[in-house]
């Protein structure tokens, strides 16, 4: 999440907070392909409720609780909601890459196109 935040602060002076923000629910759900368990198994601290699902069920629903949450609390949602242009992705996309000592840690490896997919999709 973080390798897809610095850009978004570095080209459009976005607070790092928001950045990861904008982003998380879409990471959440990339990595929870490969890796639900974590995502199950940190939800019903956060929402209760998902504790009672499969680890799938769990990681996916836990996304959509993020993405809630942060709409809840009144933060901007989409990448457009705060300026930046589409044509911007490929730029986000090709620098997050640039991003080595976070991308490694990723429980999934990330492509510069999953990076643009991941855009798209906070977009």
């Amino acid at each position: 999440m973080h390798a897809l935040a610095y850009p978004i602060g570095g080209h459009f002076k976005i607070p790092h907070g928001l950045s990861n923000a904008l982003v998380l629910a879409h990471v959440l759900r990339f990595n929870a392909v490969v890796a639900p368990a974590p995502y199950a198994e940190m939800a019903p601290y956060v929402f209760p409720a998902l504790g009672q699902m499969g680890p799938q069920e769990a990681a996916a629903a836990f996304a959509e609780e993020m993405a809630a949450l942060a709409e809840q609390c009144g933060l901007e949602a989409r990448l457009r909601d705060v300026g930046i242009p589409q044509d911007a992705l490929d730029l986000l996309a090709r620098d997050a890459m640039n991003q080595t000592r976070l991308l490694v840690n990723n429980p999934r490896p990330v492509k510069q196109s999953d990076a643009r997919a991941i855009y798209q999709a906070a977009w």
